[in-house]
């Protein structure tokens, strides 16, 4: 059996008391109207901090910097019978300018209760934010499954034990 899949990250960057999100553009094919954090894939052989850095600054123009990886894992998008093995990274703005990727969506910075209470988040985030977005140093272990969008119909939070 041949598998579809792909290596991402989510950095969710914090200046001040807010972080930045992005509600991904109605026309997208994979979660299309969804918030999530920026990021995006990983390309041949680079580092997790090294993809996040440059991803970050390709969709936002920002830099950042102290970066944590909070939590690993996958999902399942059964419509798109594609697999996404990701990392859930934090960061704290370094400098530059916001700029907005209209084709990609809209970016809005929210504090940590607003981002929890957003309309479509992506579903699995509401599972892992509160670690991620927390002091805790654990890296967490999850995998999710969707039927179809951000339909989500498995998520299982993995035992280090």
């Amino acid at each position: 059996m041949k598998r579809n899949i792909a290596v991402t990250l989510e950095c969710f960057i914090k200046k001040g008391s807010k972080y930045l999100m992005l509600h991904r553009h109605s026309k997208k094919k994979i979660m299309p109207d969804v918030w999530m954090a920026p990021g995006g894939h990983r390309e041949f052989n680079e580092g997790l901090f090294e993809a996040a850095r440059r991803e970050v600054m390709e969709e936002t123009g920002l830099n950042i910097k102290n970066l944590k990886l909070k939590a690993v894992g996958n999902a399942y998008l059964k419509d798109l019978d594609q697999e996404f093995y990701f990392f859930m990274v934090t960061a704290d703005y370094s400098s530059g300018d916001l700029k907005q990727k209209i084709d990609d969506g809209e970016f809005v910075w929210l504090t940590k209760n607003e981002v929890l209470t957003l309309d479509n988040l992506l579903a699995e985030l509401k599972k892992v934010l509160p670690h991620i977005l927390s002091d805790n140093p654990e890296v967490i272990s999850y995998k999710a499954v969707y039927d179809k969008g951000n339909e989500m119909s498995f998520f299982e939070l993995e035992s280090s034990e």
